[in-house]
């Protein structure tokens, strides 16, 4: 007995002050579902889920009718998230002490593909795009990487819980027609600089379908993006682009560059993409292999380590500098 009594009052230390219910025992799923680290704004970290018939330990109710119950998801971070009650049955101790839960194994890391332009080469396959009209050789465009897109593996996870009309619009081609995006000053400020795709509703395109895979909103996506295209940009590939404007580059160059700015091995994870332009072949994009957790900050070095080796794309190509050549 008192060592139940003092399991309860270490219980009570960990709980927040928000007026939950403590609870003692086992929860046990019978569904796959969202376990939650706040349930005011909907976060889930690692996109985490209940596996049916897995034991949990349980913490908490969230009123004295409680929807949800606080449980611990080990290998998780966080680890204590919340859960629908629907979601399981829940079991009671009673006065002993509870069986102990085997810890689940950490989740892998999710994979991504972060998709960059080198705008001047983008723009020579697209010259009538609004970003593409005026672009100068003093724009931020013209010396360092575009944003395309950051996409959640695999390949056709796209358009999550998405409507049809919004699928349509952007399958479509008509980017404006879609919903405007809920983003901070900064972090718009930020992407219009970074994605001159913007200017034509690129940034709406992505979202709608990609980005709604992503597990945040639309402001977190964006700043994940963000912050991995400043780690890029400061890079010594950036460098080696706008160093090599109207040169030639060729494969094993540019992914050497990786390694030597992102550890041995990055360059495997960059597949190099070119186009023909007449007779010139330029390089338009890198796809680039990431694996990370949403719930740590976004970083390009660890995420390429964590990612898996992929193909090559072209042999090389010109770095094309701005304007039509």
């Amino acid at each position: 007995m008192r060592r139940l009594l003092i399991l309860l009052a270490l219980a009570l230390l960990c709980l927040p002050a928000q007026g939950e219910v403590p609870l003692t025992g086992t929860f046990t799923a019978t569904k796959a579902c969202p376990a939650l680290q706040s349930m005011r704004r909907g976060t889930n970290p690692g996109d985490v889920r209940t596996e049916p018939g897995t034991g949990y330990e349980l913490l908490a109710g969230n009123t004295a009718r409680p929807t949800h119950f606080w449980i611990v998801i080990p290998g998780v971070d966080p680890e204590r998230r919340w859960v629908e009650i629907g979601c399981g049955t829940r079991s009671e101790t009673f006065g002993r002490w509870p069986t102990p839960i085997a810890r689940q194994p950490r989740p892998a890391p999710r994979q991504y593909v972060l998709a960059v332009n080198w705008q001047p080469a983008f723009c020579e396959t697209a010259p009538r795009k609004s970003e593409c009209r005026n672009q100068r050789a003093g724009d931020v465009s013209a010396r360092a990487f575009s944003l395309h897109g950051l996409w959640p593996q695999p390949i056709g996870n796209t358009y999550c819980e998405v409507s049809d009309a919004d699928r349509w619009a952007a399958e479509d081609g008509r980017w404006r027609d879609l919903p405007r995006l809920d983003l901070a000053r900064d972090t718009a400020r930020d992407l219009e600089r970074v994605m001159p795709g913007t200017r034509s509703g690129l940034d709406r395109y992505e979202w709608i379908k990609h980005g709604t895979c992503y597990g945040t909103d639309a402001d977190a996506y964006y700043r994940d993006a963000l912050a991995l295209m400043e780690d890029l940009n400061a890079s010594g590939v950036a460098a080696l682009f706008a160093n090599s404007a109207g040169g030639e580059l060729s494969a094993h160059q540019i992914r050497s560059a990786f390694d030597r700015s992102f550890g041995p091995g990055a360059g495997e994870r960059v597949e190099i993409g070119c186009e023909a332009d007449g007779r010139r072949t330029i390089i338009t994009e890198l796809t680039i292999a990431l694996a990370g957790d949403m719930a740590q900050p976004a970083d390009l070095t660890s995420w390429l380590k964590a990612a898996q080796p992929g193909q090559r794309g072209c042999r090389g190509g010109i770095v094309d500098p701005v304007g039509l050549q």
